[in-house]
């Protein structure tokens, strides 16, 4: 059965984006991969996109995260109730945008909640608890927002010809994500300094998350056992992911779904986490990594990754978390809101 999609992104990146941009490089993954499937898709997102679906915008280039108002995430999921009888389904990443135009349309939307924007106990999670079919992306996720109505869960994909798989394997360890403390960088720090070994920090650093840099992490940082990269090229994130001993993810929050874990583990390379949030969903326990319920067990683990086989993280991907098994489940969810 081939389905009239519209996909709806939000304006702040481009469709994929360049460098980092979770949502919309799932998003990219998602609709190239349904239009191979003879879908007819329609990709609404930014000018500056690229895409084999056809392209419909209001922004020829996207308006960035520094420059993104409340207006422009509206008028973006806006452009959709006009078309939305050009569609079967109406599949929206725009958030609580897409919710406001959602609950007025008649054409079936479903969300993918790819970040916990609305909340059990809010306003916002009672006005749009029935607005839209929402597409959970683990299920942990899918428990703590229980009440909304569920079309099921999804994992995010990883592009496994992208992060080609790597079993040379060199003595340190990578740490990348944002530097504030859900992510736990001063607990990656501590950790590799117990052991004695070497950390290379891929992060960025959010005006807001200033003091706890200057205090938890910058001391730490000298360049040699310690070395952080404020911008790195896709060719050096890979090279670093592959060559990792391990990646340590010592988050510290209910994180929905980490992309970090699944693109870490298709390069071959073993993922030491804390056990939170989706963690237990994305890691096999004492074959593609290690989960951690406490410090200590974070840091006796870090120091078995060499344990793991990287050929087992690279089929765990494949097998779990590649653009194929997400376009099913998504097919699935498309199949099961048009059958009533």
């Amino acid at each position: 059965m081939r389905f009239r999609i519209a996909q709806l992104c939000p304006p702040i990146l481009p469709t994929p984006p360049p460098k980092y941009g979770g949502t919309e490089r799932i998003a990219s993954l998602l609709t190239e991969e349904l239009v191979r499937r003879g879908h007819k898709v329609t990709l609404y997102a930014t000018g500056d996109s690229r895409t084999k679906a056809k392209l419909k915008y209001i922004y020829s280039k996207n308006v960035g995260i520094d420059y993104f108002r409340e207006t422009k995430g509206i008028l973006q999921a806006s452009m959709i109730f006009d078309d939305q009888l050009d569609f079967d389904i109406v599949h929206s990443h725009t958030g609580a945008y897409g919710l406001m135009v959602a609950k007025y349309m008649s054409t079936p939307v479903v969300t993918t909640l790819h970040n916990d924007y609305i909340r059990p106990g809010t306003m916002e999670f009672d006005t749009y608890k029935d607005a839209s079919r929402f597409v959970f992306i683990s299920r942990k996720q899918q428990r703590r927002l229980r009440g909304l109505r569920s079309a099921g869960v999804v994992y995010n994909a990883t592009d496994t010809g992208q992060y080609k798989f790597s079993g040379d394997k060199r003595d340190y360890f990578f740490f990348i994500g944002n530097i504030n403390q859900n992510k736990g960088p001063d607990l990656a720090i501590k950790a590799a300094k117990r052991l004695g070994r070497r950390l290379i920090m891929a992060a960025k650093v959010d005006k807001k998350y200033t003091p706890y840099f200057e205090s938890k992490v910058k001391p730490f940082v000298d360049g040699k056992k310690v070395v952080l990269y404020s911008t790195i090229s896709m060719k050096k994130k890979l090279s670093l992911y592959q060559h990792a001993r391990c990646v340590l993810f010592p988050i510290r929050w209910e994180e929905p779904f980490g992309l970090v874990m699944t693109e870490a583990m298709a390069c071959g390379t073993p993922v030491v986490a804390m056990n939170r949030g989706s963690v237990p969903e994305v890691i096999k326990h004492g074959e593609t990594g290690f989960i951690a319920d406490n410090y200590r067990e974070f840091v006796s683990y870090a120091r078995r990754a060499g344990e793991i086989d990287p050929a087992k993280c690279r089929r765990w991907v494949e097998r779990k978390f590649s653009v194929k098994v997400m376009a099913d489940g998504y097919e699935r969810v498309y199949r099961r809101i048009l059958k009533g």
